[in-house]
């Protein structure tokens, strides 16, 4: 039998191809932030008990002008910022978790949050000089870095084949 030329001819179509996220890895880097969230209030709970290194820099900075430093007010803001952003993070690790379609958005949003108020820290100053010292706004930065990469692993997907 004679079979037409568009039954001999086959095509060959393939599923397109569909992003699966790399959604283990994104919530560990979100435990990550949390973590450094964390580690941050450990840290200036710490220094505030014992090493007064926030205290002693903003007493060096206002001295010469004449003012006291509230150092309860500096050490309330890093707790401030800190508990803030592991509240996000612990939002963003929820739906991860659940692998939310928001993931990716919530991580990117919640990662500039974070990152502009560790530059509030790392950037205030009066009297022409910084309020806090350096360390703690790297120290504050750390967990939006790590929203970074959560942020990278899930906008990147290793491409597989229809299912």
């Amino acid at each position: 039998m004679r079979q037409s030329l568009s039954e001999n001819s086959i095509t060959y179509i393939h599923p397109p191809e569909r992003a699966t996220r790399n959604w283990r890895p994104a919530s560990r880097a979100v435990l990550l932030a949390i973590v450094l969230s964390a580690v941050l209030v450990v840290v200036a709970i710490i220094d505030q008990a014992g090493g007064r290194s926030i205290a002693d820099h903003a007493a060096a900075i206002y001295a010469p002008n004449g003012k006291r430093p509230d150092p309860g007010l500096l050490y309330g803001l890093v707790y401030a910022v800190a508990a803030f952003g592991a509240v996000l993070w612990l939002l963003v690790l929820r739906v991860v978790q659940s692998r939310g379609r928001s993931a990716p958005i919530l991580t990117v949003v919640v990662t500039t949050v974070t990152a502009a108020l560790a530059l509030l820290l790392l950037v205030s100053s009066e009297y022409g000089a910084q309020i806090f010292p350096p360390l703690w706004g790297v120290l504050a930065i750390l967990p939006a870095a790590a929203g970074i990469l959560a942020a990278v692993l899930l906008r990147s997907g290793r491409r597989v084949r229809g299912r």
